[in-house]
């Protein structure tokens, strides 16, 4: 007849053939030894000696002990199997897909930053020299955007046209054109999903190829043109990209380099830049957080004379 008896340890109830009775074995569930309850009838013992190999209808109702430590712990080895295969997913393949998108986003910026350089200069060369980071109005307030003035040279003279300069960037008329932004001016962040919004910004300062309201030449540049910094990418949100008073000022309290990498993150702070960056001569860099304040703060300047070009060259340059 089958054995019915729970595990001491775990409680688990089990089911053997009485011929296990006695014997020792590891329980299926909880792995800790158990002994089977029970001793062996003699008939049992007498049908066995004589080698009966037939098995009674009751016999059958039973399973034996290896039987079902086999079952149970092949199941377990499964659970094991999956457990594993889902912290590998959690801690292997999710971060690795996760730094593939931001290298995607990243690559993104970079060939706006590079086309927007190239306007830049393209601008420079009809005019003589680059735009001011914004325009005044005849009390000194800042009253249109470079961006702006740079539209014919990324190919939107549909755009500046529209414009209307004897008006302030937030007049109805303006605000039209501000509601069309260029492809070019829009930041592969989680948020440029906003029409109007960029994260772009040329660095301006008093040292910079942008001092404010004042227009600067290629030959006010005394460092090398490709250790210049003209264009970056800010982190967190972005704002309207006709907006004059937008932009990565130096000479601001909060105008200390930062870089974070984290695309994932929803700071504000805008003294945060994504490490991306672009410089006079067109070429574009990546920089990480390890990338020093000093190095960015130095290739801001267009007249500093320092010589950083050993370290550039340790910056990711697509």
């Amino acid at each position: 007849m089958p054995i019915s008896f729970a595990c001491p340890h775990c409680g688990t109830q089990m089911e053997v053939l009485d011929r296990f009775a006695g014997q020792t074995g590891p329980c299926a569930v909880c792995a800790k030894t158990i002994t089977i309850p029970g001793s062996v009838s003699p008939a049992a013992d007498q049908n066995h000696a004589r080698g009966n190999t037939k098995r009674s209808s009751d016999d059958n109702s039973g399973v034996a002990l290896g039987t079902l430590i086999g079952i149970l712990g092949g199941s377990v080895a499964c659970f094991s199997v999956i457990f594993l295969t889902l912290v590998l997913i959690f801690q292997v393949a999710i971060p690795a897909a996760n730094q593939m998108r931001t290298d995607s986003l990243n690559r993104a910026s970079l060939n706006r930053i590079e086309r927007i350089t190239q306007a830049l200069n393209a601008y420079h060369d009809l005019h003589g020299s680059y735009p001011p980071a914004y325009f005044t109005d005849d009390k000194g307030k800042p009253s249109h955007s470079w961006r702006v003035m740079i539209l014919p040279q990324l190919d939107r003279n549909d755009l500046y046209e529209q414009y209307n300069f004897d008006e302030p960037w937030t007049s109805p008329a303006n605000i039209t054109v501000t509601t069309q932004m260029p492809d070019v001016y829009r930041s592969e962040t989680d948020n440029s999903a906003q029409a109007i919004s960029t994260n772009f910004a040329a660095v301006v300062g008093k040292r910079t190829m942008f001092p404010h309201a004042k227009s600067t030449t290629r030959s006010q540049a005394i460092d090398d043109p490709s250790t210049v910094l003209l264009i970056v990418e800010l982190h967190g949100l972005g704002f309207d990209w006709t907006d004059p008073t937008e932009n990565y000022d130096l000479d601001s309290p909060q105008g200390t380099m930062i870089i974070d990498n984290n695309r994932q993150s929803s700071t504000s702070n805008g003294s945060m830049l994504t490490g991306n960056m672009g410089v006079m001569n067109e070429d574009t860099y990546h920089a990480d957080e390890a990338t020093s304040v000093t190095l960015l703060q130095s290739m801001a300047t267009r007249s500093g004379s320092e010589d950083i070009g050993y370290e550039m060259d340790m910056l990711d340059q697509p």
